[in-house]
């Protein structure tokens, strides 16, 4: 009769193998699985933490351990570890060495640090912490060699309430930088990553073969902002831009040429062609639909920060395309930031009746809204 039992079975199927291969073959399976199970239960957990800043992306992994009860820092995490003149650096974790890794090349603290994936080990002391890049991310720090080492930056030690975790956060997040914090027990410690967003951008579209008409316009963008006097390398990308543009059609064709022609008329007037400049912006603002005033408007007020100007070409806009929504919806947007409640609801009100069903639910919304907090804001 057969048996159903699977360890006869393995056991028939290794008859002719010699006794001890049979229960090595047997136990091994049996040890992995337990290893598995045991570090899947680790108290130590694996975090994983990142963060995009410009177009890169920062990310780590480490594994977080507890206090317990114990002294940290002098204490299981020795202050100067040196030994023979040879240091033996903390991995910055438990269980497995820390990693970091950026999508492009960065700074920290001011230094710079090629674009990679790095083993993140420090070396502490009472005051002043040292933080190690280093090439080898392999397990642990009892392999540690200098000569793996990229960057090492100095930080000073902050004094914190107490904390059971380990844990690492992003802090003093900016546009073109964010602060990176280790913090345990009752003291943190950390480093800045800057980024040049510009050329980072540049960088990748440059690499990018086949570029469409919005690649070559964020490249005059980014080019005039990373240095304002290379206008006629700006002007020659948005010349490229205008010759993809056929290849676009309905709405997407009309909006990309809109920001096209609004930016060369910006940069003609920059190069002195002020006439030429002046004329295209005009035509081009008449022909501008959809969202395009909208965007350009409300760029004009947050980003350049003229209000007069902004409020000058949204009227204009309305006073062109009366039936259009985006027309209310953008001055109803303007009212926020002038903090007119009440022009705040009667242009969302409008953009509401006059929009399309697939934009409804979001003018309503918008509308209703707007609506609540005047009502509940009145005396």
């Amino acid at each position: 009769m057969s048996s159903n039992n699977p360890f006869i079975t393995v056991t028939k199927s290794l008859k002719n193998i010699p006794l001890f291969l049979c229960v090595l073959l047997m136990t091994s399976g049996l040890v992995l699985e337990a290893q598995d199970v045991q570090n899947s239960r680790r108290m130590s957990h694996k975090m994983e933490i990142a963060r995009v800043v410009g177009t890169t992306k920062i990310s780590m992994t480490y594994h977080s351990p507890k206090v317990q009860g114990r002294k940290i820092f002098g204490g299981i995490v020795p202050y100067d570890f040196v030994v023979d003149n040879k240091e033996y650096p903390w991995r910055a974790g438990s269980n497995n060495r820390t990693i970091i890794e950026f999508e492009h090349n960065v700074t920290i603290n001011g230094q710079e640090l090629p674009a990679g994936k790095y083993g993140l080990l420090v070396l502490v002391n009472e005051k002043e912490w040292t933080f190690i890049f280093s090439t080898d991310y392999s397990w642990g720090a009892f392999n540690y060699n200098p000569e793996n080492n990229v960057l090492r930056i100095k930080a000073k030690v902050k004094n914190r309430v107490f904390q059971e975790w380990l844990s690492y956060d992003f802090v003093d997040p900016n546009p073109e930088s964010a602060g990176i914090e280790l913090r345990w027990e009752n003291v943190s410690a950390g480093f800045t990553v800057g980024l040049d967003v510009s050329e980072n951008i540049l960088a990748d579209l440059r690499d990018k073969e086949d570029k469409t008409a919005r690649d070559y316009r964020v490249m005059a963008i980014e080019t005039m902002k990373k240095d304002p006097g290379k206008l006629e390398e700006a002007l020659m990308y948005l010349e490229k831009a205008l010759s993809k543009v056929h290849t676009l059609e309905g709405d997407y064709k009309q909006a990309e040429t809109f920001f096209i022609n609004i930016l060369k008329s910006d940069y003609l007037i920059s190069k002195g062609a002020i006439e030429e400049g002046k004329s295209l912006k005009q035509e081009t603002i008449k022909s501008s639909q959809g969202f395009n005033m909208y965007y350009y408007a409300l760029n004009t007020l947050i980003v350049k920060g003229d209000r007069e100007e902004a409020f000058k070409l949204l009227t204009a806009n309305m006073e062109t395309n009366p039936k259009q929504w985006q027309a209310y919806l953008a001055m109803g947007e303007y009212y926020l930031k002038a903090n007119n409640q009440k022009k705040v609801v009667e242009n969302f009100k409008r953009a509401y009746e006059l929009a399309p069903d697939p934009s409804k639910n979001y003018t309503r919304y918008l509308y209703l809204q707007n609506k609540l907090i005047l009502e509940r804001s009145a005396p």
